[in-house]
């Protein structure tokens, strides 16, 4: 069987009655760290759901690899998944649970055991190992279900609000266990509502809004359309007022606002007051101290394109 290093989506529709959970979507993820992102609601869960094999789609196919199909059964060993829920079992010790699963995916008792102590050690839980799942802490078990997925030598790896109750170091060394499950050739998609959490760390976005996908792309094409939606150009200069004449005379202006020494300038056609400001400055003989925008962070995209799929 071809691992599944990538995940493809063909017009997938998955339905909760009358309610959707996802609408006609198609994207393929290739081996990577990927966001997958949108607020309550948006799909998220569906959408890993729907990856990990847990959910049929109403219509649309899936495939994970090249021909690889959810009847395969050997699939499921290839997935890792951590649920956004807390469902462990309490009598457990967290080394019993975890290597329990990976003597499902297929490795030896003592291999899975040893597997499992070394990636709850990882995640500083080796003095924890032995005890019940019902007396940790919610973070110990936040860190025990991502214990149990990047220890199996998985090819997608599938996260639902991985972070959540984890503080800052934890984080720290999750983010290092993805990178280096993509480093190993993952695919690694990784759930939040929290854009800026998924954007310090994923290279390819995935943005989801009442089911449907909104955007996706790279980084660096995401940022082509925050330039291309941003609404305003923050410009501080001595001679603002002189750069503001020059910029009527050459760009489609549709407010202009000068505050001191900050010009502040909207226009529909934002790629054309960039390629105008130049000229306007040398034609206004200033000397600019900052060139910033307003709207150009995932949060604003995120909202303006809410708006366009309401």
């Amino acid at each position: 069987m071809t691992a599944p290093t990538s995940l493809t989506f063909e017009r997938v529709t998955r339905m909760y009655g009358s309610r959707v959970g996802l609408l006609d979507v198609t994207v393929h993820l290739e081996p990577g760290l990927v966001g997958l992102l949108g607020p309550n609601g948006a799909g998220k869960t569906t959408f890993l759901h729907v990856a990990a094999g847990l959910l049929l789609p109403r219509s649309g196919q899936v495939a994970w690899g090249t021909g690889v199909q959810r009847h395969d059964v050997r699939l499921a060993n290839r997935i890792a998944f951590v649920s956004d829920g807390d469902q462990l079992p309490r009598r457990d010790t967290a080394a019993q649970f975890c290597t329990a699963l990976l003597r499902c995916a297929g490795l030896g008792a003592h291999a899975a055991e040893a597997r499992a102590r070394a990636t709850l050690d990882r995640l500083g839980l080796a003095t924890m190992a032995d005890a019940p799942l019902g007396t940790l802490s919610r973070g110990q078990r936040q860190r025990v279900k991502l214990a149990q997925a990047f220890a199996l030598p998985a090819d997608l790896i599938l996260l639902d609000e991985p972070l959540n109750g984890l503080d800052p170091v934890w984080r720290l060394e999750v983010a290092a266990l993805m990178h280096e499950a993509v480093q190993g050739g993952a695919c690694v998609v990784l759930s939040s509502h929290i854009l800026e959490e998924v954007e310090a760390v994923a290279s390819w976005l995935v943005l989801l809004f009442r089911g449907r996908l909104v955007a996706c792309g790279t980084q660096h094409e995401i940022q082509d359309l925050l330039r291309n939606r941003a609404t305003a150009l923050r410009i501080r200069s001595s001679r603002a007022r002189s750069i503001a004449r020059e910029l009527l005379d050459r760009a489609p202006v549709t407010h202009l606002r000068i505050d001191g020494p900050e010009l502040v300038v909207h226009a529909d056609d934002t790629a054309s007051l960039y390629r105008a400001l130049p000229a306007a400055v040398v034609a206004a003989d200033a000397a600019v101290e900052s060139v910033t925008t307003d709207g150009d962070d995932l949060v604003s995209l995120f909202l303006a394109l809410q708006k366009e799929v309401r």
